[in-house]
Formats: C-alpha cells, sequence, structure tokens
C-alpha cells in the first residue's frame, strides 16, 4: 500500500481506515476519521463526480441588535465577487456549513446515536487554494462576462449527459429538443437567451451536488507523524507549565482579547476567535476554546 500510496491522490475513507491502522499499528475506524475531522485534526475531502458551481466567500462574524447590545451570531458567509467557479475534482471540506454537518450525521450514525440537529452555517462549503467556496443550488445567469463562462460550461455539460454537444443545437436543433425534457428546454433556452440582464436575478437550478468522503494521500502522510511524533508538530512536553506561568500566560491573553474587543466572558465569545483561528490555519475545537476562556475569565 506504501508503494501504490505514492501514485494516488486519495483514498477512500474505509482504505484511509485501514492504512492508518497498518500506519499506526491501532484500530482506526470510519467513526475515528469523522471524530477527528469534526475535531479539526484531519481533513476529509470530496472528490466531485459531477460538475458543481460556486462562487468565493468570506466568512465573517454576523452582528445583530438584542435589547439595544450588539451580540454575535455564527458567522455568515459574504460573496466576494459575482465570479462563478466551475468546481470538478478534489476538494477540503471547509467544515463551516452543512458539509460540517453531514459528517457529524455520519459519525452519529457510525457509533449508533441520534441523529445531530442541524446548526451549522447554511450552505456547502470548500476549501481551494486557501479561500473557501460556497457551491451553488442554482446558476445565475446573465449576458456579463462573468456569467458567460459558467453558462457554456453548464449547457455543454447538461446536453453532454444526452449524448450531445453545444454544436447539436446549430446543426440538428430538432434531435437536441426531442432528447430533452420540458425542464430541461427552459434550462437550455435561458442558457442560451440573449435577453437576459445583470438586473433581473435568472437563474437555473443545478443536478444535485454528487460526490465521494475520501482523504488526500498527502493528508494522510501529513498526519501520520503527526502522532506517531508529536514532538515533531510543535508540542512540548517537557515539563508543566506551573500555575504561576499559567497565571501569567491567561493575563497576558486576557490583554490580547480585550484588546480585539473580545470579552471572554460573554456569549459567544468563540465565534470570532474560531474565525480569526480559521483565517490563520490554527484548529482548535469549541469545547478547548471555551474551556481556555472560561479560565481566563476566572483569573
Amino acid at each position: 500500500m506504501k508503494k501504490l500510496l505514492k501514485l494516488k491522490q486519495y483514498l477512500s475513507l474505509n482504505d484511509s481506515a485501514n492504512y492508518l491502522s497498518s500506519a499506526l499499528e491501532d484500530q482506526i475506524s470510519v467513526a475515528d476519521i469523522y471524530e477527528l475531522a469534526l475535531d479539526g485534526n484531519l481533513a476529509i475531502s470530496i472528490r466531485l463526480t459531477n460538475q458543481a458551481y460556486a462562487k468565493k466567500v468570506d466568512l465573517v462574524p454576523a452582528l445583530e441588535l438584542v435589547d439595544d447590545e450588539e451580540q454575535i451570531e455564527p458567522v455568515q458567509a459574504d460573496e466576494v465577487d459575482e465570479q462563478v467557479h466551475i468546481f470538478d475534482g478534489i476538494y477540503d471540506l471547509a467544515m463551516v456549513g452543512e458539509e460540517r454537518f453531514k459528517i457529524r450525521n455520519l459519525y452519529q450514525d457510525e457509533i449508533q446515536e441520534d441523529s445531530p440537529v442541524l446548526s451549522e452555517l447554511s450552505g456547502f462549503y470548500v476549501k481551494h487554494e486557501g479561500s473557501i467556496y460556497k457551491l451553488l443550488e442554482s446558476l445565475p445567469v446573465s449576458n456579463s462576462e462573468e456569467s458567460q463562462i459558467s453558462k457554456e460550461a453548464r449547457l455543454e455539460s447538461l446536453l453532454k449527459s444526452k449524448g450531445l454537444t453545444s454544436q447539436s443545437q446549430f446543426d440538428d436543433p430538432l434531435t437536441v429538443f426531442e432528447n430533452l425534457s420540458i425542464n430541461e428546454i427552459e434550462q437550455v433556452a435561458e442558457l442560451v437567451s440573449p435577453f437576459n440582464d445583470n438586473e433581473n436575478n435568472s437563474s437555473v437550478p443545478l443536478d444535485r451536488h454528487s460526490y465521494q468522503l475520501v482523504l488526500k494521500t498527502t493528508e494522510l502522510q501529513r498526519f501520520i507523524p503527526s502522532i506517531n511524533n508529536p514532538s515533531s508538530s510543535g508540542t512540548s512536553e517537557d515539563k508543566p507549565v506551573n500555575p504561576t506561568e499559567k497565571r501569567s500566560y491567561l493575563k497576558f491573553i486576557n490583554i490580547l482579547l480585550h484588546g480585539h474587543g473580545i470579552d471572554p466572558g460573554k456569549k459567544g465569545g468563540t465565534t470570532p476567535l474560531r474565525y480569526m483561528m480559521d483565517q490563520a490555519g490554527i484548529s482548535l475545537c469549541n469545547n478547548t476554546v471555551r474551556k481556555i476562556l472560561s479560565e481566563v475569565e476566572d483569573i
């Protein structure tokens, strides 16, 4: 498997569990992989099996007024621009929206416990080249330059599923329409219409996202040394922090938090911190963040 791994981009979750079990000399289950992903220790990816469309977003804390005071709510995703990106390949899950709920649901199934209640950010999000993208459920169409490439890609994909090409609509349009359903004909008409403008907010529905959950081989190769040699990942176990040192560290953290306008004792304080950590590429579970905040509040 080690030699074969060099030639592979990814492994299925079952194959990944077997590989990790062998490499770590410990029994690793698919449930363990889900749990590691939920805790931010392992990145699960999706291999898209159909073409997807996405928009780049920034995650920012959403503020709302409650009793005339600003309260920090879960993050919201703001679109960066109107550009629609065409996705076809392997992408890391961002673990901020419905994709995180999917992993939580699968984890609960594996350990035979009740399904979770959806509480994540609305939408399905992936990471690509350091940015976060939201997969679209419908494709906005207009005659703008940003829309043209995605419209042509969607038209080609729709016709290809019927054994046709975009040239077919010009060579033999009657044959094209004979192969399409009423709904698909409406989509084609919308995609080729010269009358769409930038203000009518027209859109065409997209196919349901089809994907396989996988682990990239590069992620497996990163993860294994971090478990076998914890010290190499920057973890120091030379000596424990004494109470006086810990109190000094907590005071220092408290000053930094207030400098960013974060009150460690205020409800919702973990949200801006999680956002800042995500931007910095740091992974800590919510329970750890809450524990640290409670210790800072107690000093």
